[in-house]
């Protein structure tokens, strides 16, 4: 029987919360990045919130962009770095809320970075906040004490419905619910670094990642709710392939 071993990348424990997907990501990445012997030429750039974390807790150059701003801070070393391999970690209100316009430009101009955004549907690292692109009507959050309403808030929306609209290499959504799962979004995660390594241009893969502290839920029910509630406002699929794949 073949033994899983950590992979050398992740040098040291990180502190996210019990049951966050983080962590799973975080692994995924490191997994890729070895598989794909891009480890010496990974820069990482992660926001000011939840996936900081990884910052101190993966062996590769890295930089810890301002809040919203971790696409156009990527773009900036892609730019002068051309051969890195140049990737964002990054959540659902960095990229599609405070940090929408940066997350559109470097799609607009297909700069060859690898972004994942991780979707947890809150502001996690500033106390569980809406999130006015993923929170989901009803939700209750610090700001939607009663739920989210849509008179007042609007509904949520498909960042990568948008997305697929541009002239972009890749956007695909996984989902960390159960193995399968997991497994389908590191082969997503793979396919925006391959795409990368290979000049291609801009990837994104966004992730449904559950967040037990700020939906107050067990993280056996987080991910319950990711797959039977989540996944039905933000489908699990390849939005576009540019190289072909359907």
């Amino acid at each position: 029987m073949a033994i899983r071993k950590k992979p050398e990348m992740i040098n040291q424990q990180v502190g996210w919360c019990g049951g966050c997907g983080h962590g799973i990501v975080q692994r995924l990445i490191a997994e890729c990045c070895e598989e794909l012997g891009l480890v010496e030429k990974t820069v990482q750039v992660v926001d000011i919130a939840c996936a900081y974390w990884s910052i101190d807790t993966l062996n590769c150059d890295g930089i810890a962009g301002p809040h919203g701003r971790c696409a156009a801070v990527a773009t900036g070393i892609k730019k002068v770095r051309p051969e890195a391999n140049v990737y964002v970690h990054a959540g659902d209100g960095c990229s599609y809320v405070i940090g929408l316009a940066e997350t559109c430009y470097t799609a607009m101009r297909d700069i060859p970075i690898t972004m994942i955004v991780v979707n947890n549907g809150t502001f996690g690292m500033t106390g569980g906040q809406m999130n006015p692109a993923t929170t989901l009507l009803g939700d209750k959050t610090v700001s939607s004490v009663k739920g989210r309403d849509e008179k007042a808030a609007g509904k949520p929306f498909d960042m990568l419905k948008i997305l697929e609209t541009f002239d972009i290499e890749y956007a695909a959504r996984g989902a960390l619910y159960d193995t399968k799962h997991i497994n389908q979004t590191k082969k997503m995660l793979k396919k925006g670094f391959e795409n990368q390594r290979d000049g291609k241009g801009f990837s994104i893969i966004e992730i449904l990642s559950p967040c037990p502290t700020n939906w107050k839920m067990s993280p056996v029910d987080s991910m319950i709710k990711l797959e039977k509630e989540n996944e039905l406002i933000f489908p699990v699929r390849v939005y576009k392939d540019r190289g072909g794949e359907k």
